[in-house]
């Protein structure tokens, strides 16, 4: 541990004489580039070099030309990020933003044009409910955003952008095919007249899966409206209906994986969802007195599942709906001649969940539980112009949570045992500082500390009797704390040649996650005292005359335990080392594009494995490759995953009787092909 501190204190000092020396290579560079506006950073639209932090952007262009089939597919190039798809179709895939494992889905915020799709349970981000063919850019904030999101946003912020409807009208259809009876459809319009713009879109996907009952069905209807009445105020009210229907293969042993990594143990089991949101955004325009900024959303969820074993059959219906205003102020002006950024805002949400559960053959009511979650935030975040190059910012938030928990247990023996009803407050307050320097047109540097937290999820504040089944809440769990602190650059070499170093350190108080020890039935969530997760990110990306261009990047992260009782343990599911390699050769025939992609994820410990007893999950390394055609209207594709037939898994855990590692198999070599016209 103590060489990684040492390596850390050696970085920051390595990154100062680097950006030194750049200034002094590139101080009269003329800036002959665009430069890139980003608002998930700030939660206003600002340039990406004065952001103090990793932001990297997947941008249109980068989606129409990935082999992606889903959401997670495009976050598995990006530095820093770990992808853990255990069906292989994104619906229940895991997204872990600098190394927190387990947990790393409820660490990682992820927003959806700015509005938080986290739950407030285990189950985590639906990464299927957005389209990819709706998506403009996707976001990625490294580092904590606590103090602009609060909860959750610990490892990072991730903002799925999706289109605007301009005032040109358009239309688009296409369908693609692929392994595994893979078939999508898809079709959208959209267009406008002066003040007013709006689209509409629809979508169908199924595929069989990678493995037996893996099966997928989904779809997808949603629009937009955009009214400018007046040239102060903006209106966008945007919403969508998606309903999935999807089979749980469920994990393989070691010993089943070896005679046929396609087959199931669970064939019956299966789940289903409903959920639409509808969400209103403003922006009045006060001139010199500011803005305010401030959306309203309202969402709808449903999910069902169906889970039969030699036990009989459980089924669970659980219905959550979640309204949320989260209005801001923004003034953008001087303060004794140097420019001054200034962020007010205020975040409410409430959430209402009920859960029915029924057990046994037939099924027969077994519990009704109702949860509601309910939290205000109050933030401010400031931007002032110390030099014209130099910028300090800083920001605080105080956040306030309260859990009403009503569990009846309905089935017992002898008899049902006494119900839960409480209610817990929480409230924890975050800040940020950090410093930006700007030079040679959009290189810069930023230094940055931070505090974050993250409440308790509503399944990790309810605990039940490892003998009786009695819930009841865990009262020794405590929300979670961070102190970060991160050094980067992102440096300009010429206009189509970038690269970025970033060192980060986060010093962990309490985090929660689930300690198994206590099987065989449920396990419980602990704070461990203290824990740590450091690392480097490096990326580059070059453009070739114009017709190639290469990018690649590299992440080392390392979680630890720093108390017992598993001092100097790896955290699970963390790899120390992560590599990406890419490459785009477009137009040296017209309308013709080739891509190719290495991806390598590096071994780790299996989920569970708090005492790193078991053997690591082993690392894995695909390529996918993919060639596009575009002539007028048309647009045609071909692309294989996993070029070299890789059999390899993304998630495995350590559990069952007797105790052992138990895997998801991910799918060996694929293809995918489609087609699309535009009107």
């Amino acid at each position: 541990m103590k060489k990684l501190k040492t390596f850390f204190l050696f970085g920051m000092v390595g990154l100062l004489g680097l950006m030194i020396n750049s200034v002094y290579a590139i101080e009269n560079e003329e800036d002959v580039t665009l430069k890139t506006v980003v608002v998930t950073g700030t939660r206003i639209q600002q340039r990406i070099e004065k952001v103090p932090a990793n932001v990297t952007v997947i941008d249109e262009e980068d989606i129409k030309n990935s082999n992606a089939k889903t959401v997670v597919d495009l976050l598995r190039s990006e530095e820093g990020i770990v992808v853990r798809d255990l069906l292989g179709h994104g619906k229940t895939a895991q997204v872990d933003l600098r190394g927190f494992g387990e947990t790393g889905p409820y660490n990682t915020l992820v927003l959806v044009d700015g509005r938080r799709v986290n739950e407030i349970d285990l189950s985590g981000v639906d990464w299927t409910q957005i389209p990819l063919e709706q998506i403009e850019r996707i976001e990625i904030v490294r580092g904590t955003g606590t103090v602009l999101y609060g909860d959750n946003a610990v490892g990072g912020v991730i903002n799925i952008i999706t289109k605007i409807p301009t005032g040109k009208l358009t239309v688009r259809g296409g369908a693609l095919a692929g392994s595994y009876s893979r078939h999508k459809e898809q079709a959208s319009i959209s267009g406008g007249h002066k003040n007013l713009a709006a689209s509409l879109f629809a979508s169908y996907d199924s595929t069989d899966g990678y493995r037996d009952n893996g099966e997928f069905r989904a779809k997808d209807i949603g629009g937009k409206i955009v009214f400018d009445p007046t040239e102060l105020l903006s209106l966008n009210l945007s919403g969508s209906y998606h309903s999935d229907d999807y089979s749980l293969p469920g994990p393989l042993t070691e010993e089943e994986v070896n005679v046929d990594r396609r087959a199931t143990n669970e064939p019956f089991n299966e789940a289903e969802t409903r959920d639409k949101y509808l969400k209103l955004e403003s922006n009045l325009d006060l001139g010199h007195f500011g803005n305010i900024l401030a959306d309203f959303s309202v969402r709808d969820r449903n999910s069902e599942l169906k889970d039969v074993s030699v036990f009989g059959t459980f089924l669970q219906d659980i219905e959550t709906e979640t309204w949320a205003i989260t209005p801001r102020y923004v003034w953008n002006g001087e303060i004794a001649n140097h420019e001054n950024t200034l962020i007010v805002g205020v975040d409410f949400y409430w959430s209402d969940q009920d859960v029915k559960s029924f057990f046994g053959t037939p099924p027969i009511p077994s519990g009704l539980a109702n949860v509601e979650k309910n939290s205000s935030g109050l933030y401010f975040s400031n931007e002032f112009s110390l030099l014209k190059n130099l910028i300090f910012s800083f920001g605080a938030r105080r956040e306030l949570v309260e859990y009403d928990l009503i569990n009846r247990p309905l089935t017992g023996f002898p008899l049902p045992p006494p119900p839960l009803s409480d209610t817990v407050s929480e409230r924890q307050n975050a800040f940020s500082a950090g410093l930006t320097f700007l030079y040679g047109g959009k290189s810069s540097f930023f230094v940055r500390a931070n505090r974050s937290f993250r409440f308790p999820l509503t399944d990790e504040l309810v605990e039940f009797d490892q003998l009786t089944g009695q819930p009841r809440v865990n009262s020794d769990l405590k929300p979670q704390k961070g102190r970060h602190y991160e050094a980067g650059l992102r440096h300009f070499f010429a206009p189509d040649l970038v690269g970025s170093v970033t060192l980060f350190r986060a010093e962990m108080k309490d985090e929660i996650f689930l300690d198994p020890t206590p099987a065989p039935f449920f396990g419980t969530n602990v704070n461990h005292p203290e824990t740590l997760h450091q690392g480097v990110e490096i990326g580059a990306k070059s453009e070739i005359f114009g017709k190639i261009t290469l990018f690649g990047n590299y992440t080392y992260e390392k979680g630890a335990f720093e108390k017992e009782p598993f001092k100097d343990n790896d955290i699970p599911a963390v790899p120390n080392h992560k590599a990406n390699l890419g490459i785009r050769i477009h137009d040296v025939f017209p309308g013709l594009i080739f891509s190719a992609d290495y991806k390598y994820v590096g071994s780790s410990f299996l989920i569970s494995d708090q005492a790193n007893e078991f053997e690591k999950l082993d690392d894995y390394a695909t390529i996918d490759a993919r060639l596009s055609y575009a002539w007028k209207r048309l647009n045609a594709f071909v692309g294989v995953n996993n070029l070299t037939n890789e059999k390899y898994s993304q998630y495995g855990v350590i559990g069952g009787t007797p105790k052992g590692r138990n895997f998801y198999p991910a799918p060996e070599r694929n293809w995918l092909a489609g087609l699309d016209i535009t009107f």
